[in-house]
């Protein structure tokens, strides 16, 4: 009897053929794609937020030289100045096209600001003599965001501005704003 019960525990072991190892590597097989699709997600996540993080950069310094215009713009003792060089255009001159490169490469066409805020490159502006308003009808909103400063012409300039983000393929932005003052 001892020889049967042996010979039985025996046949029962060779029948089961491993199928603990072939279960425990499936599911390894899962977790393992589990992980790497969540890091691929992770990975792209950090892309996105380096990405916004970036274009809010290049906004900022877009922004500081639209701001950096309009202070150009309040030193202005008459309009001779805009004559289509150095990033200043009169009434008759054309104005560059933002959306060409060589309209920011071209240093007769637009004017570097100052600070950079950790730009890649200098934030840029040109700033065009868009019109005058004659009278009282600019006064308002023009002149200081709602203040009445009363009579006078208002002359009225358009300020196009554009920043870069941290690094030479980063965002890019151009922003274009109009700007009022009395002389």
């Amino acid at each position: 009897m001892n020889i049967t019960r042996s010979f039985g525990a025996m046949a029962t072991r060779h029948r089961q053929n491993g199928a603990v190892l072939a279960v425990s590597l499936i599911l390894l097989l899962v977790i393992t794609l589990i992980a790497v699709s969540s890091m691929q997600g992770t990975v792209l996540e950090e892309k996105m937020a380096g990405n916004s993080l970036d274009r809010n950069l290049a906004f900022q310094s877009a922004e500081s030289a639209v701001r950096e215009a309009e202070m150009s713009i309040e030193g202005v003792a008459s309009l001779g100045g805009f004559n289509g060089s150095a990033g200043r255009f009169g009434r008759t001159n054309v104005e560059p096209d933002p959306l060409y490169a060589a309209t920011w490469t071209d240093n007769s066409k637009h004017v570097d600001a100052a600070a950079s805020y950790g730009a890649y490159a200098p934030p840029q502006y040109f700033v065009k003599h868009f019109t005058t308003v004659v009278g009282t009808e600019g006064a308002l909103n023009l002149s200081g965001y709602g203040d009445n400063k009363g009579t006078g012409d208002v002359t009225i300039f358009k300020i196009t501005a554009r920043g870069t983000g941290g690094n030479a393929e980063s965002a890019e932005v151009i922003l274009r704003t109009y700007y009022g003052r009395i002389f």
